[in-house]
């Protein structure tokens, strides 16, 4: 009797275990530029629908019982990707389909191992199962692309019934990213540690936006709440933002809002950035070396040159050594590059 053969990538995924400690944590920039997450704990069952300026959209649904996955229910993606991210660059063998250990992801998260939090992730892993995409971004030849942020869950339990080890697989969408330097940033150590959603939003946004780039960014604050995905009104969302820039600081950017022409806007920069400009041009006279003309670009190209490696803390170390060595660079991009370059070199 013949057989029809297979689908492509029919094979069964091997499986991958998250079991690497003290990772950095890493997040896709598509899922830290566009909204894709509920902001409230409150259970949202209306669609997120967002067109950008380029004509890149999104739509998120999830209906009955457990509605769209939510911002902190994304912490769990994060350290799955930030896992999976650190298997490739120990060259170990990584799959879409990951296990891992309940109490491991409580204690990454930084949340107490208690009964209340497997309760509490359960039901994130629920969310993130039911939750449904449909995008175009990084679609090819004006395609969507429709997944669930969990394509597959299974859920083993301990002789109490209390969630011991998880087994899920990711989309193809993510994977992708996870696997591709340029499609991925690092997070802030503390992320994990901010309590509101639009705190946690807005520095998800800052971080893929404002970057490293020493002017920092500017939105206005109509924008903001476009992008942001919420359901509350414009006034109250900048009632609220507002509230989160009263403090000035949200971990290691200084953000506030200002008006210009009759609008609202906010802006958003690095903090180490920001007193760079102070101190480095203090120095100046004596010192040549101007590291606030890095490029955006220059750091994105570091992270091609040296895969692996925090590309801020190559750049704490150059500057460090060439300040020690009274180097004087005429062109602080190259000669950067080329500190890279020796560095992955010598790995």
């Amino acid at each position: 009797m013949p057989l029809r053969k297979p689908p492509h990538n029919h094979n069964q995924l091997e499986l991958f275990s998250a079991l690497f400690t003290d990772v950095a944590s890493r997040d896709t920039q598509d899922t830290l530029e566009f909204p894709f997450l509920s902001l409230s704990k409150k259970p949202r069952f209306k669609p997120i629908e967002y067109t950008s300026p380029k004509g890149l959209r999104v739509l998120v649904s999830g209906g009955e019982p457990y509605g769209i996955a939510n911002i902190w229910d994304w912490d769990l993606i994060i350290w799955l990707l930030s896992q999976v991210r650190a298997g490739i660059e120990k060259k170990e063998c990584v799959s879409r389909k990951i296990r891992f250990s309940a109490r491991s992801f409580l204690m990454a998260a930084r949340r107490a191992a208690g009964g209340s939090e497997y309760t509490r992730l359960e039901a994130s892993l629920k969310r993130l199962k039911s939750t449904n995409v449909e995008t175009t971004i990084r679609a090819k030849n004006g395609k969507s692309v429709i997944f669930s942020w969990i394509e597959y869950l299974e859920l083993v339990r301990d002789d109490r019934g209390r969630l011991k080890e998880v087994i899920v697989v990711i989309p193809e969408w993510l994977f992708e990213a996870v696997s591709t330097n340029s499609l991925i940033l690092s997070l802030h150590p503390g992320y994990f540690l901010l309590t509101g959603g639009l705190e946690r939003w807005l520095y998800r946004l800052v971080r893929k936006q404002a970057g490293n780039n020493y002017k920092g960014w500017e939105w206005k604050m109509r924008t903001l709440h476009e992008r942001s995905g919420t359901t509350q009104r414009f006034s109250d969302f900048a009632r609220d933002l507002r509230r989160v820039l009263e403090k000035k600081e949200l971990l290691d950017y200084r953000v506030e809002n200002f008006r210009r022409n009759g609008e609202e806007w906010v802006r958003a920069v690095r903090t180490e950035l920001r007193e760079k400009q102070t101190v480095i041009l203090k120095v100046n006279e004596a010192d040549p070396i101007n590291f606030l003309n890095l490029k955006t670009s220059t750091y994105e190209e570091a992270k091609k040159i040296a895969p692996g490696h925090d590309i801020y803390a190559l750049e704490s170390a150059w500057k460090k050594a060439s300040l020690q060595n009274g180097i004087e660079l005429r062109n602080p991009d190259f000669a950067f590059l080329s500190w890279c370059r020796t560095v992955a070199n010598s790995a």
